[in-house]
């Protein structure tokens, strides 16, 4: 063990035992590749990855990985600006129903066929059909009909307005029509040994360990990437993945807490990155349940809720959340009034609603029904279970007893799983950042298929308004639609909206050219810009 090893070992130790948590053309840019070639990045993480399709998946290290397998027909930068990818330029019409994009010629998927047109349109197509039930399905609907001009020239038309669709595909990766038309897209070996365009090619996928490996893509179109590999280690102990980075078996690790990042601070050999997140953290509610289909309910939970002190604990340097839109962005409505940590206010209003602790246990009961509320909460991540001991203490004070009901995957959340445990809340968070508007108003449209619905929300009025906002091309308008949203939800409450976090993250100073990827838009793709320093 060297020197550097030890003392950070050393240091781990101590630390533990204190411890016991534009415009309608765009060209694009030439990059100079002047950086020195070679070597591996290992990434770590703690969630077990799950299949790697860009028509499917939509978390853990696998979202990631997608992001250097597979290219985006557009993307978004590291400022967050549309700029081109597999798409060379494109035009709009007038009307703004119809785009046309030329493609770059001569790109090829990583087993040699040349990516054209074909594999565009049998993309999008793919996400559209309600056979596949994607979950980016939503994202498209307005798409009538996709038109192949030629190889290297497609068009989309669509049935109405959407002025954030080339958002929309900036976050979709394009799949090679030769491999998968004619399969079933979801039990394709194809999941578990992807090929696309991206600038590193996926190389194996050891199921017993679930380590994954990439190496770079020498015919890369921007010219290939300076490292020669990437290698994904998993690590699902609870404290097994911050010794191994202070080992220096991992070089990059995503989601730190506050005193690792602290440590990292100091550590010259290392970097770490403070990064705000476009995701709001909430407690999403079942509104056909008889107990919190009563918005006077769901208002007292939101005052029997210490925000400041969650975030504390969790995510220091978080903001309070008071509905689906940052403080800063364009839709949120200063006039909306936030629910003030009260607890005496939160029981009394309780009781007002014929909620009383008549055995003197210390819940509160109604027509002799406990006031219990069964919470889902994700097993795989300790930050959500520490929020949910706070939630939990925090609420039996005012006489609100929670369950909590732990789960390992999403994919556990079947109807038959419901049935059975008939959870009535849901900690968890909700994202994405549409054209400069934070958080993910979508969730709020009751039919939207964004993943993670397992209850819906229903509101004439915002659906109405939701379906204005999409398609208004007027800015003031459109942020003045958003910000009835916000009122209208806020005041309904079909959720208790907690905080926007930020998160931490530490990599080995070793690497270079990195900072494009430590944005708030963490685009993936820029890791074929890093580099290792000979210094």
């Amino acid at each position: 063990m060297s020197v550097k090893v030890r003392k950070r070992a050393i240091l781990f130790i101590l630390i533990m035992s204190l411890v016991i948590a534009f415009p309608s053309v765009i060209e694009a840019k030439k990059e100079s590749r002047n950086y020195p070639y070679g070597g591996t990045l290992v990434m770590g993480a703690r969630e077990v990855p799950t299949i790697i399709n860009p028509i499917f998946t939509t978390h853990t290290v696998s979202l990631d990985l997608m992001n250097l397998i597979f290219d985006h027909l557009i993307r978004m930068s590291p400022k967050g600006k549309i700029e081109p990818g597999l798409a060379e330029n494109w035009k709009i019409s007038e009307d703004g129903l119809t785009y046309v994009f030329s493609l770059k010629k001569g790109i090829r998927f990583h087993d040699g066929v040349e990516f054209t047109a074909d594999d565009v349109k049998f993309t999008y197509e793919q996400i559209i059909d309600p056979k596949n039930e994607s979950p980016y399905r939503s994202h498209f609907e307005l798409i009538e009909k996709i038109e192949i001009i030629d190889k290297y020239t497609v068009k989309f038309v669509l049935s109405g307005p959407f002025p954030v669709f080339l958002t929309k595909l900036a976050y979709r990766e394009i799949i090679p029509k030769h491999i998968l038309e004619g399969q079933d897209l979801r039990n394709t070996s194809f999941n578990y040994s992807p090929i696309g365009t991206g600038p590193f090619k996926f190389s194996s996928w050891d199921r017993d360990t679930d380590q994954i490996e990439l190496a770079a893509n020498e015919d890369y179109f921007e010219g290939r990437p300076y490292l020669d590999k990437i290698i994904v280690k998993i690590y699902p102990e609870v404290y097994g993945l911050w010794p191994a980075f202070m080992r220096e078996e991992v070089d990059f690790i995503m989601y730190i807490n506050h005193e690792d990042y602290k440590v990292v601070e100091k550590d010259p050999d290392l970097r770490g990155y403070k990064i705000p997140w476009d995701k709001y953290c909430a407690i999403a509610y079942n509104l056909e349940d008889p107990i919190l289909g009563d918005k006077e309910v769901r208002k007292a939970i939101a005052q029997s809720i210490n925000r400041k002190e969650i975030i504390k604990a969790t995510f220091p340097g978080g903001i309070e959340s008071l509905g689906p839109f940052h403080p800063e962005s364009e839709g949120f409505n200063k006039e909306v009034k936030p629910l003030q940590y009260d607890p005496m206010k939160a029981k009394i209003d309780l009781m007002h609603r014929g909620w009383i602790d008549a055995d003197n246990d210390g819940i509160l009961e109604k027509d002799g029904r406990e006031l219990e509320i069964r919470m889902l909460v994700d097993e795989r991540s300790d930050l959500y279970k520490k929020m949910a001991v706070i939630i939990r203490q925090q609420l039996a004070e005012v006489g609100i007893k929670i369950v909590v009901q732990l789960y390992k995957d999403e994919e556990e959340l079947t109807k038959e799983f419901l049935d059975e445990k008939r959870p009535q809340a849901w900690l968890r968070f909700y994202g994405g950042y549409e054209e400069n508007i934070y958080g993910a108003i979508g969730s709020w449209y009751s039919l939207s298929s964004e993943f993670g619905r397992i209850w819906d929300y229903i509101n004439e009025d915002v659906d109405r308004l939701f379906e204005l906002g999409r398609v208004s091309v007027n800015k003031n308008k459109k942020a003045e639609i958003y910000r009835e949203i916000h009122k209208i939800v806020y005041e309904d409450q079909p959720a208790c909206f907690l905080f926007f976090p930020v998160s931490y993250h530490a990599v080995s100073s070793k690497f270079k050219n990195i900072d494009d990827y430590f944005s708030m838009y963490m685009q993936v793709y820029t890791i074929k810009n890093w580099y290792i320093s000979s210094d």
